[in-house]
């Protein structure tokens, strides 16, 4: 008998290398090198023997099902049952049950491999001929094989279930490792707890797998979790499923109780004549209020992709004193026509308490143009710049690439034009240049020169805005937080933390602007007061505007009446502004003009009116050029109205879930204790069957107190409003958005499309299965 002393190597072998063992020379099995490779384990086979003698450390030794076993109910006898089934590595299902005058009297349990499943039964249906150009079938895996295993309750008498028929063996291998029979379809497990979290991550927009990713962490990894991915995702979908027909019943039970806990929250719908729902429109009462402060510009624009009825997104959006973008209220079209849009700025007007804004910018959709000539007849109306030309450079892109020169030339005849007149005779003047007199978007730009040409809106104030920037920026952040599988109950849920979010940053930004003190960039005084009065964001531009000032040079034409300024700016920015500009002074009452008009556009003193006044000797930034709207206290009066929202049984699942996270960690770490030795293991067992025990007894009670449930359309957690079991109010069709295009393609004549041929075997041509 050979003997070896110390450890063996064994080679690698292709399920990985051989674990080498500490063998005695006096070990009495070991007769050759052949006995000991062939005893060696993979490091897989180890891993899973490990999993094995911890599992049935943790289960025990249970008893096995025998005939005349008793059990109170059905349940109770299936849980037996699928533990047992767990145990010796093979999935339960519930296959029959017979009845009598009084119910149920018999309940059949069997391995999930019992029988044959339908597509087995069936004769096999013959390959098609070659010319068969229908796609065949996809055949799935087969997992029946007759299994005889079953257990079968009989209900006596006495009202005991009994087991009255135990067959014990199977026909198939059964599954030893635990990481692999606790994903077996009757041991997998997703707890309430679960669920909540589930739908909580969900509604932060987190794909299934990043969901799963999260638990795993939670649980210690990814064998300890009793589900998959697939299980996640179904979840996510049961949570949509729920609220087919109910949506918008849902929705606005959701509105009613945010109009309770916020009077000012306001909301309506417009029904078409069949009595669904056409358009829906909704404002906090955060945003009426501060549209009141900030509601003298607005940019309108829609966006897609939001929800499942693909139904566009319209904001209304602003700028508040910080500089940051505001909402004002949201609103979901399903036809974006002027039918539509008039609607809706009739609603939106009314929740403003009629006020109208003093300048609103969108794209150029003709259909908003009219509604807004009809609603908002004073509102100066600005086409986004960007649109139009973004629209140019698709139709004038040749001409740029051709004409050198040419389209630096547009953007200087467009951007650096202060006055109307100047711009209509440098645009001339560089069409006969460049000989494009004829070319027909050139002309449709300028006659429509009067809707987003700058010079045409230097006496409005728009905030410094003219494109929609503002809202293609939400719309970006918009597609983070919902897609097109969100319902409408759904995406106003998600509308709603995306608005807190807005709304907290400004009570941060107020907090920061009465705590910092920004630096100056220059003694001047005007500066130190600029810094006393404006926001922190508002005075960083007053500053850069400051040291623009010192870029200039002032040449005096009438001495304290009219002055020129030049500004040497940066080579790459000269198509974008002026280099002269002249002012106007008036001493006695402290007022400039330059003919920027910076401070009308901007509400912000222009750097040539500074340096001018610089220049004279005036110190002080009068009053007349500081806007209220961009200080510290512009939200004064909203502030007044504003009260601390308080918690409500709305948030009860939130909490719920934020409760289960919080003692989750001090769990596993007892479980981690628990799992040292069996009697560690033991002691914790037994204080969670007593812990278990109280919460339910708590639980009971607290059921009893709380009497009869009602029944709501609203999730548990939003609401306890009863409505009807009838839906008021029929879910929207979807949308036909005007601007939600195909997927382009290129494209093809029809004698260059080739005709798509069916893959078949190289050697008998079968399409499904080869016969060769």
């Amino acid at each position: 008998m050979a003997s070896f002393d110390g450890y063996i190597s064994a080679p690698t072998f292709e399920d990985g290398p051989r674990v080498p063992w500490q063998l005695d020379s006096t070990d009495p099995y070991v007769e050759n090198l052949d006995e000991l490779l062939v005893g060696c384990m993979t490091p897989h086979e180890i891993e899973d023997s490990i999993e094995i003698i911890a599992d049935e450390v943790a289960h025990g030794d249970k008893s096995q099902p025998y005939v005349g076993m008793e059990f109170s109910t059905p349940e109770e006898a299936y849980t037996f049952y699928n533990d047992y089934a767990y145990r010796v590595g093979f999935s339960v299902r519930k296959s029959s049950k017979t009845k009598n005058r009084d119910g149920v009297s018999s309940v059949r349990f069997v391995c999930n491999k019992e029988g044959f499943s339908d597509s087995q039964k069936k004769k096999k249906k013959p390959i098609g001929s070659v010319n068969d150009q229908r796609t065949p079938e996809k055949e799935k895996g087969m997992t029946r094989t007759g299994c005889k295993a079953s257990c079968r309750i009989r209900l006596y008498k006495s009202g005991v279930w009994r087991i009255s028929v135990f067959e014990e063996n199977h026909n198939h291998v059964v599954i030893k490792s635990p990481s692999k029979k606790r994903n077996l379809r009757s041991h997998k497990c997703l707890s309430e707890e679960d669920k909540k979290i589930i739908r909580n991550l969900s509604a932060q927009n987190m794909k299934p797998s990043q969901i799963l990713e999260y638990l795993a962490v939670q649980y210690g990894g990814k064998q300890n979790i009793r589900f998959k991915k697939k299980d996640v995702s179904n979840e996510v979908s049961a949570e949509n499923r729920s609220l087919l027909g109910v949506d918008v019943d849902t929705t606005l039970c959701y509105f009613q109780k945010k109009k309770e806990k916020d009077p000012e929250f306001f909301y309506a719908i417009d029904l078409d004549e069949n009595g669904a729902v056409k358009n829906i429109f909704w404002v906090d009462g955060r945003g009426r209020r501060s549209y009141q402060e900030f509601g003298d510009v607005v940019t309108f624009d829609t966006t897609y992709q939001t929800n499942i009825y693909s139904m566009p997104l319209a904001p209304f959006l602003g700028v508040s004193h910080h500089r940051h973008t505001i909402s004002f209220g949201w609103a979901l079209l399903r036809l974006e026509d002027a039918p539509n849009f008039c609607w809706l700025f009739k609603t939106w007007l009314e929740a403003m308490y009629g006020k109208h804004p003093s300048a609103i910018i969108t794209d150029q959709d003709p259909a908003m143009k009219k509604a807004i000539v009809l609603i908002f007849p004073k509102t100066k109306h600005r086409c986004c710049q960007w649109h139009v030309m973004r629209k140019a450079r698709d139709h004038l892109g040749l001409l740029y690439s051709q004409m050198e020169g040419f389209k630096e030339e547009l953007q200087a005849v467009i951007n650096r034009s202060l006055t109307v007149v100047a711009f209509e005779r440098d645009w001339e003047a560089m069409l006969v240049k460049f000989k494009l007199t004829d070319n027909s978007h050139l002309k449709l730009m300028f006659s429509t020169r009067t809707q987003w040409v700058p010079a045409y809106f230097r006496d409005t104030f728009f905030a410094n805005m003219s494109t929609t920037q503002r809202s293609e920026s939400m719309n970006a952040i918009l597609k983070l937080w919902v897609d097109s599988h969100k319902s409408i109950y759904q995406f106003v849920k998600q509308i709603e933390k995306l608005t807190d979010g807005i709304w907290q940053r400004e009570s941060d930004e107020d907090l920061k602007s009465m705590n910092e003190q920004p630096h100056l960039y220059s003694p001047y005084q005007m500066e130190i007061e600029a810094r006393m009065v404006y926001t922190r964001n508002v005075f960083s531009v007053f500053k850069d505007i400051v040291r623009e000032s010192f870029l200039g040079f002032v040449t005096e034409i009438i001495k304290d009446k009219l002055y020129h300024v030049r500004i040497s700016f940066n080579p790459q920015f000269r198509n974008f502004k002026p280099e002269s500009y002249e002012i106007e002074v008036d001493i006695e009452t402290s007022r400039v003009s330059c003919t920027c008009k910076g401070f009308e556009v901007e509400g912000l003193i222009c750097p040539h009116s500074i340096k001018v006044m610089h220049h004279i000797g005036m110190a002080h930034l009068p009053a007349h050029y500081i806007l209220t709207r961009w200080t510290k206290g512009a939200n004064a009066n909203s502030k007044k109205h504003l009260s601390e929202r308080s918690m409500d049984t709305g948030q009860t699942i939130e909490l719920q879930a934020l409760r289960f996270a919080t003692i989750k960690s001090s769990l596993m770490e007892m479980g981690k204790v628990g799992a040292l030795s069996v009697e560690t293991f033991n002691c914790l067992k037994q204080i969670i069957i007593d812990g278990m025990a109280k919460l339910m007894t708590m639980e009971d009670a607290k059921l009893m107190s709380m009497g009869q449930t009602i029944v709501t359309v609203d999730p548990p957690e939003d609401g306890t409003k009863e409505v009807s079991s009838k839906p008021l109010y029929i879910d929207p069709p979807d949308a036909q958005c005007k601007g939600k295009r195909k997927k382009l393609t290129r494209f093809q004549p029809p004698a260059d499309k080739k005709e798509r041929k069916m893959r078949t075997c190289s050697i008998c041509n079968a399409k499904k299965r080869p016969q060769c």
